[in-house]
């Protein structure tokens, strides 16, 4: 995938935030600037306090060696950073029509909830069985959209756009293995919660989420081991297997991210699914001027990074976006 011009990337993770620098090289992407805070942004308090956080100190900090570099910037998030979930959706709505259904489905889940505070994006989902008129809406927080617009002015670039970790890793998933073009399931773990997106060539036809919290009265920590005494494998199968059906079409590997990735939870996941299972590397197709030492670093958190690198690609399946103040081009009237 050929690149335009100079674009800097935050990934608001679970843990820290990165930031990346990718400059065009000989028409391609090439990596040339990657640092990481110590700690997360707590993005449930409000602008101000996060504003003036230690968190958001530390990213002024790794900011300022790319300041003026990049055109624009990216932005990615964790999928437990926003308000995911699916809607009934057809392409003859209107952006009006589509704007209720979205406030109706959020207000079910929240009552408190506020539009205003939102920005909201739909990504269709083509499904074949259960899903072939649903989309999987994501709503992100003013405050969130605020802390972007001020790193944006503080990096001295173009407020470019937001992306979920799901969707960033479908774009960094498409661009990093061209060559797969089966039905193939991306699985994201985060926060003790895995979330599933199947995809067909360039099509996302599916997404879900399961969790693999301990569910025991005094405690919330992750486990590989469920309340139902089910496995990290054998919740990954029927997670996997009940997707398949839902598009009616077998998968053909799996690629699991996500910072609470490990390799045993790899290891047993390749043990008990069917069919392959790899750890997806959204590096694979990069060039990189980094000094030895952060290649290394890149590439042993790379499994991370997917939403960092899919924020700095052109989405592959761009959503419609309802309510937002990025540029022009990618507002629905």
């Amino acid at each position: 995938m050929l690149i335009g011009s100079t674009i800097a990337t935050l990934y608001f993770d679970s843990y820290r935030t990165y930031c990346m620098l990718f400059e065009p090289q000989n028409g391609v992407l090439a990596l040339t600037y990657i640092n990481a805070t110590s700690q997360a942004l707590d993005c449930t308090r409000p602008l101000a306090e996060v504003l003036d956080s230690a968190a958001m100190h530390e990213i002024e900090t790794i900011l300022h060696p790319i300041q003026g570099k990049a055109r624009s910037l990216g932005v990615g998030m964790t999928m437990e950073s926003v308000l995911a979930h699916q809607i009934p959706y057809s392409n003859t709505l209107t952006t009006d029509e589509l704007r209720r259904i979205v406030r109706l489905e959020a207000s079910e889940h929240l009552p408190t909830f506020d539009p205003s505070q939102f920005l909201a994006t739909i990504y269709p989902l083509y499904g074949f069985a259960s899903n072939p008129f649903t989309a999987m809406s994501v709503l992100v927080s003013r405050t969130i959209t605020g802390v972007a617009e001020h790193t944006a002015k503080l990096a001295g670039a173009d407020l470019q756009r937001f992306v979920s970790a799901q969707t960033a890793a479908h774009t960094a998933f498409m661009h990093s293995y061209p060559e797969e073009r089966g039905v193939m399931a991306l699985c994201g773990i985060q926060h003790g919660y895995m979330d599933i997106s199947i995809i067909r060539n360039a099509v996302l036809l599916h997404t879900a989420t399961i969790s693999l919290l301990s569910q025991t009265e005094d405690s919330d920590e992750y486990s590989s081991e469920t309340s139902s005494n089910l496995s990290f494998g054998d919740r990954c199968a029927n997670a996997l297997r009940e997707a398949a059906e839902a598009v009616q079409a077998e998968i053909d590997a799996a690629y699991f991210f996500g910072a609470d990735l490990t390799k045993s939870a790899l290891d047993e996941a390749a043990l008990t699914l069917a069919f392959p299972v790899k750890r997806l590397n959204p590096l694979r197709q990069l060039q990189t001027t980094l000094e030895s030492r952060l290649q290394a670093y890149a590439s042993r958190v790379a499994h991370t990074l997917v939403p960092a690198v899919g924020a700095a690609l052109p989405e592959v399946q761009p959503g419609i976006i309802l309510s937002s103040n990025l540029p022009q081009q990618r507002k629905v009237a």
